[in-house]
């Protein structure tokens, strides 16, 4: 693990965990699956959102992923 995944927060690290668990570096999710995904607290949906874009943000930042967004689904792949 290199610094830029040490510090991750939790939900953008638990995203990327997942992320390297698949074949390939791609995974195709649906924004509530990510959401659960990535441990982030429904309380309420739009600050669910917010925090998991947030997350995205951050592990788009330090170039570990790429990702799109097409319908409800989220298109996240592994830069390396």
């Amino acid at each position: 693990m290199d610094d830029k995944q040490l510090t991750l927060s939790s939900y953008a690290r638990n995203i990327f965990d997942e992320l390297k668990k698949h074949v390939g570096g791609l995974l195709k999710v649906r924004e509530p699956d990510l959401i659960r995904l990535a441990k982030i607290p429904s309380i309420r949906i739009i600050e669910a959102r917010d925090e998991l874009e947030k997350a995205l943000i951050e592990l788009k930042e330090r170039n570990l992923i790429i990702y799109e967004k097409q319908g409800d689904k989220y298109i996240i792949r592994n830069v390396r």
